[in-house]
């Protein structure tokens, strides 16, 4: 049976920007006629640290599964930029997610639906309202589905409920997504299925004219993927979540969750639309505790682990917005709001995180690293003095500065912290360049690590601040044979390292590697390598998937960090916005 797919189930469940509502194949499940099982899952979460620990069960709610003449029959999945396609033998039904709570199944062919909740604990999964119009309340784990027959008629069964076509063969319903108690709408009051999927097209398209209207080359054929792939995972203010403005997630299920390093990012990937662009930004600081420490991941319902902490780019982030000029339109009171907690947040680090008070902070854990699972501290434990950190903050530093003079402080006040960022700067070559190579160490043991993680190297972000030996040397082994350059991109580890392994940044192609290398090579004068390591990064992504993981000896997608029940990662945002702004600056 031939299928078009907009986009795999199994790389990327189907969502809507602002929505809780995805919809995803089966966790065992194939892209196989017959080997399909279509789910309605929750991408609500209380918080990755809480509810994601178990997304298996949490992810997927509800199974979709076509019928004929009574019977369950095989299918297979198909996508479109608007909708998801049960397709049988008999005909198909389709799936929209027409408002951001709700979505709506409709067949034409004389197929039915059997949905099967899974219930929560005392709960049989299934509640009859007993009203007029045949509605049924289903478990959907943090909320409840409010199943509507909008065509056709309801009829349930031990654990399940049949929905079943009228004498036309038309089948409709509605499943609506209530934190309280459902306010049933009228029957007349639901939109049609056309103007669901019109709602759909029209808001993406809208998205994607102000975010990233084209393509160069040969990136334009995927283009409309990464969109939505980042579109899709979206979330908004709504009354009903923590969130406070718009934010960007990174991964359906096992990271359902915005992480506060990626908004920075994000701004970045996104600022075509300056006020999206600065909304993403600004996010980050609304979960800030009294220290002026940033959550490290915001859920459906924000919660602060003591635990965890992300690396801090976002000064890096702010400087490249001012150099190309997205903060032109930000009123006043809005970036002296920014430059006040921006203060705080890199305070904090010196207040934190500079145990032996020598001026330079020191990470007390691999979560706090960004790269959990990296090479650099393996050999030498926590504290770690490191030169990836550091150099955030020189870069973080002037941000302050720079978006001081902006808000009207005065020159001696900003003087000031241009002179903290320039001792900060000597400080990193005084301390974690060693002659030849890029170290981090332990300030209470003393213990220097010298593996060849990419990390050790984001010095280069400083460019020319840096001595011009010392940024020709740090190129040279990263393009050197033992180095980190492949085909695909950047490896995380030196190639030829006795650490290289793959994982996420033990030698695989990730990410904000790749992303913040890029920004470095800029830096340094040398656009040449930035598009080398650019168009290299978009091209696995392009044939391989929006995977923030790729495989660096092959260039395939990695799927082996596995968590929470899942057999994989899916697409993430993380990386589909990184590819539309590398391909957009980069591709020919």
């Amino acid at each position: 049976m031939a299928t078009k797919q907009f986009v795999n189930l199994l790389d990327a469940p189907y969502s809507r920007r602002g929505s809780f509502l995805a919809f995803a194949n089966d966790n065992k499940g194939e892209d196989l006629f017959g080997k399909c099982t279509l789910w309605l899952c929750t991408c609500r979460s209380l918080s990755f640290y809480l509810s994601s620990l178990n997304a298996e069960s949490t992810f997927r709610q509800i199974k979709l599964q076509p019928l004929y003449n009574g019977n369950i029959v095989p299918c297979i999945l198909k996508t479109t930029a608007e909708e998801v396609i049960i397709e049988t033998r008999h005909g198909e039904i389709r799936f929209c997610i027409g408002e951001r709570s709700m979505a709506m199944a409709r067949g034409t062919e004389g197929l039915g639906l059997r949905v099967t909740p899974k219930p929560k604990l005392f709960s049989s999964g299934i509640t009859d309202l007993m009203d007029k119009d045949n509605r049924y309340l289903l478990d959907f784990f943090l909320t409840r589905i409010l199943l509507t027959p909008l065509s056709g008629t309801l009829h349930p069964g031990a654990g399940y409920i049949d929905i079943l076509p009228d004498d036309k063969g038309v089948m409709a319903a509605a499943f609506e997504d209530f934190t309280t108690d459902p306010d049933k709408r009228p029957l007349g009051d639901y939109p049609s299925y056309e103007a669901c999927v019109q709602s759909v097209r029209e808001e993406f398209g809208a998205f994607c004219e102000s975010v990233m209207p084209s393509l160069p080359g040969e990136f334009e054929e995927v283009r409309l993927q990464s969109l939505w792939q980042t579109w899709s995972m979206m979330v908004e203010p709504d009354g009903e979540s923590d969130y406070k403005r718009t934010m960007v997630k990174m991964i359906h299920s096992i990271f359902e969750a915005a992480f506060v390093w990626q908004q920075p990012m994000q701004a970045v990937w996104l600022s075509r639309d300056k006020k999206l662009a600065w909304d993403v930004f600004c996010s980050c600081f609304d979960f800030m505790d009294k220290n002026g420490r940033l959550m490290d991941a915001v859920g459906f319902k924000a919660f602060f682990n003591s635990d965890a902490l992300k690396p801090p780019v976002h000064g890096i982030m702010l400087n490249w917005l001012m150099d190309n000029g997205r903060l032109a339109d930000v009123p006043l009171e809005e970036k002296k709001w920014l430059l006040e907690r921006l203060v705080q947040w890199t305070d904090y680090f010196f207040r934190f995180r500079d145990k032996d008070g020598d001026g330079l902070t020191e990470y007390q854990g691999s979560i706090e690293t960004g790269w959990e699972d990296a090479t650099y501290y393996t050999p030498v434990g926590f504290p770690l003095a490191s030169p990836d950190l550091n150099t955030f903050l020189a870069l973080q530093l002037e941000a302050v500065a720079r978006l001081g003079a902006e808000c009207g402080m005065s020159s001696q006040w900003c003087d000031e912290w241009m002179a903290r960022a320039k001792a900060l700067t000597q400080k990193i070559v005084e301390k974690f360049w060693d002659g030849e190579k890029w170290i981090a160490f332990n300030p209470a043991t003393g213990a220097k690590s010298e593996t060849l993680n990419i990390s050790l190297y984001m010095p280069l972000l400083l460019g020319k601040r840096l001595p011009q030996e010392i940024i020709d040397k740090s190129i040279e082994t990263i393009f050197s044979p033992e180095g980190f350059d492949t085909p695909y991109g950047l490896a995380s580890e030196g190639l030829t390292s006795d650490f290289f392994r793959h994982g996420f940044t033990g030698g695989s192609i990730i990410t904000p590697a790749e992303f913040l290398m890029v920004l470095a090579f800029e830096a340094c004068d040398r656009p040449d390598l930035a598009k080398k390591v650019a168009v290299n990064y978009c091209r696995i992504m392009k044939n391989h998937g929006f995977f923030h993981i790729h495989n660096a000896l092959t260039g395939k997608e990695d799927r082996s960090l596995t968590a929470f029940g899942e057999r994989g990662l899916f697409w993430s945002a993380w990386a589909s916005s990184c590819f539309f702004f590398l391909a957009d600056q980069y591709g020919d």
